[in-house]
């Protein structure tokens, strides 16, 4: 029997609303987002942000931007609509938050939405949206004259509930909603924020003039023992903030801002943490990063959710980093320095002597063989780096071997110690036949989020931050089945670079070399010539 193809067919437009839903709005955190950066596109200077269980049953926004007109209300909610950019090349000199148009229209199509607003000229709109499809539009009689859009979301995913079933657990989306409005609060001091999280009592955030007076608002006790120093180097600024770990918070800030955007990136993360372990061994900090770059060097359209994007002068901003924290070893908290500063001392800088690595030392490549940015300057352990796999102690030559042992030894070490925990954007199924849950309840301990689908189904919802980067699947299947890392299929190009200095640097020599994970070259010479 002979079967005729299946007929393509166009997606009717609420389903590639329904579907575009997922990849912007997986999560009410990422709906939050979006509003946020919405009204301070807006000109906001006053938030009021309610939240009921999570964002499932009600979030709502209000605000004092410049509003919409009637006729401009309808096309904020429709695909690839937007006010901010109109050509391709606006892409890279973008001045605000928002700019694909998808936000909206996305989160009209899986809630029951409504929004009016109001411009300075204008009467008041107001618009009504169910699952997609608008039930109401027209003019609102308010008793204000002030401008500004009230935006209420209700019933999140009520005709989409097969994404229910990926919504992590109630403290995992609490923990991701706080860090987002943490992130607008950390970043916009000039803007006063009202929050309410379900029967809790609002929380008021006055405008602040700097960030160091938004800064002691969320550690008034820490106030004189916060670390700061704002650096420049040609037209790249860093503000940057270290407050004790002893000062509480309500969560653990570790904040990396670019132009006011909150990102994530694993590796100026890295050099972060990095940097202040060597810097103040033994200490534990928040952070709060703020990167200020030229507009055209930063793309931002790389990813739906805009928190992960492209620099084209990373180099420099690891550089004004790594020299910034050292600076502030030196000095005494809350001394505001200014300064212009040239990049600081590569440990290629001491190599004259073979003049490959002189050529290369200023070339920044994260695939690259030699990548002075990403390596460290010395290790624990006292093997100093010369490239992708080798190592110089004193006057010996060492062979650093990429293997899954080090990897079991660097994540088992890690997990006697317990980390915050990152959510992951998209979760990860395993098979769960002949899991104990001992195994599991100790992972929980140590950072890592897993929760069962059902009978034989797990599900790793987030990670410990240090393990972000590693291949999860692999790595987790060997934890839970309690099996050696070197049977498991675990490939160690999948490793990132920095990930694998990190893990060596974790170690002190003589252990490295009695697992024979780093060989001196000398002795395999000699075996080699025998």
């Amino acid at each position: 029997m002979v079967h005729s193809p299946p007929k393509i067919d166009i997606l009717p437009e609420h389903l590639i609303d329904q579907i575009k839903a997922g990849e912007v709005i997986e999560r009410p955190g990422n709906l939050i987002k979006e509003i946020l950066e919405n009204a301070v596109d807006a000109g906001a200077k006053k938030l009021e942000l309610t939240i009921k269980n999570n964002g499932l049953d009600l979030i709502s926004l209000k605000d004092d931007g410049h509003g919409m007109r009637f006729q401009d209300l309808p096309l904020a909610f429709s695909r690839h609509a937007t006010s901010k950019i109109s050509r391709f090349e606006d892409l890279y000199k973008l001045h605000s938050f928002g700019f694909r148009g998808e936000a909206l229209a996305s989160i009209a199509s899986i809630s029951k939405l409504q929004c009016i607003s109001k411009t300075q000229d204008h009467a008041a709109s107001e618009i009504r949206i169910e699952g997609g499809m608008t039930v109401f539009h027209g003019e609102r009689q308010t008793h204000t004259s002030s401008h500004g859009t009230e935006l209420v979301i209700q019933d999140l995913f009520f005709n989409t509930p097969a994404r229910l079933k990926f919504i992590q657990s109630q403290q995992s989306e609490k923990t991701f909603i706080r860090k987002i409005i943490f992130a607008f609060i950390l970043s916009r001091p000039e803007i006063e924020f009202h929050i309410k999280l379900d029967d809790a009592d609002k929380d008021i955030y006055p405008a602040r003039e700097t960030h160091l007076d938004r800064i002691k608002d969320l550690f008034p006790k820490a106030k004189d023992a916060i670390f700061h120093s704002q650096r420049f180097y040609e037209n790249n600024e860093l503000d940057l903030f270290l407050i004790p770990g002893s000062f509480k918070a309500p969560l653990k800030l570790q904040n990396i801002f670019i132009n006011n955007r909150y990102i994530l990136d694993k590796q100026l993360h890295r050099v972060m943490t990095n940097g202040i372990d060597s810097t103040f061994p033994g200490d534990d900090f928040h952070y709060v990063a703020y990167f200020n770059l030229p507009p055209d060097t930063i793309d931002v359209n790389v990813h739906p959710n805009k928190t992960i994007i492209k620099c084209l002068e990373i180099s420099k901003m690891i550089s004004l980093l790594t020299s910034t924290i050292k600076e502030l070893g030196s000095k005494r908290p809350v001394t505001t320095h200014h300064q212009e500063i040239q990049p600081g001392p590569s440990f290629f800088d001491g190599l004259t002597s073979i003049p490959t690595l002189q050529q290369e030392r200023h070339e920044y490549n994260m695939e690259g063989l030699f990548s002075p940015h990403n390596l460290p300057e010395t290790s624990s352990s006292d093997l100093i780096w010369i490239g992708n796999s080798f190592l110089k102690k004193n006057e010996n030559l060492w062979l650093a071997v990429s293997s899954p042992k080090l990897l079991e030894l660097f994540t088992k070490a890690k997990l006697q110690t317990p980390a915050p925990t990152i959510p992951l954007l998209v979760s990860e199924p395993f098979a769960a036949k002949d899991i104990k849950k001992e195994t599991l309840l100790e992972l929980e301990k140590s950072g890592v989020e897993i929760e069962f689908l059902g009978s034989e189904t797990l599900v790793l919802r987030g990670i410990p931050e240090w393990m972000n980067g590693f291949p999860l699947k692999d790595v987790i299947q060997c934890l839970i089945l309690n099996k050696s890392f070197s049977e498991m299929p675990i490939n160690p190009a999948d490793w990132s670079q920095t990930t694998w200095e990190d893990m060596l640097a974790f170690f002190p020599t003589h252990e490295l070399i009695s697992k024979k994970v780093v060989l001196d070259l000398a002795v395999l010479l000699r075996e080699k010539l025998k």
